[in-house]
């Protein structure tokens, strides 16, 4: 059973939309989200993420039913010498069920609450800079100073190099 489920009860405050045209539509409209964010269905999801999620789709619904029937009609008036015409496209492109930004805020459901994915990030290219110490180099036992010659040779210890020595 879907974490997130719409019926046609709750497209009723917004649009009269047949129930067999509402069905289908929400079908198809939790077909695509789930398409995009997967974890809709997961039913471990939590009901404020779930409510967020009823509302993202809930809307894409409403945009769909309210884009016309792809019409294009025409009126004229005359009277005498002077005439009169109009012209009514309700043609839309249909592109996507979900604009852009609502695919990112159904993604953006999906992440966990401490997932760090899409913050800053760097790779270390130099690695640790300075000397590596002998493991018995009195500066890792707490000293205060360095007993393996690391800090004069800048990089490997010079002598100390492994406990055996």
């Amino acid at each position: 059973m879907p974490a997130v489920q719409i019926e046609t009860s709750d497209l009723a405050p917004f649009a009269t939309i047949p129930e067999d045209k509402a069905t289908a539509m929400i079908a198809d409209a939790m077909a695509m989200a789930l398409l995009v964010a997967p974890c809709l269905d997961d039913p471990q999801l939590t009901n404020k993420k779930a409510a967020a999620a009823k509302a993202i789709i809930r809307g894409a619904i409403l945009r769909w039913h309210e884009a016309g029937s792809g019409a294009l009609s025409q009126k004229q008036q005359s009277a005498g010498p002077f005439a009169q015409s109009e012209t009514y496209d309700t043609r839309q492109i249909r592109r996507a069920m979900y604009w852009p930004s609502e695919i990112e805020q159904l993604q953006s459901i999906c992440r966990a609450d401490d997932d760090a994915s899409g913050g800053a990030w760097g790779y270390d290219v130099l690695g640790a800079c300075g000397p590596s110490h002998s493991p018995v180099c009195t500066l890792n036992m707490g000293g205060t100073y360095c007993s393996c010659g690391a800090n004069l040779t800048g990089h490997e210890p010079l002598w100390e190099a492994t406990s055996d020595d």
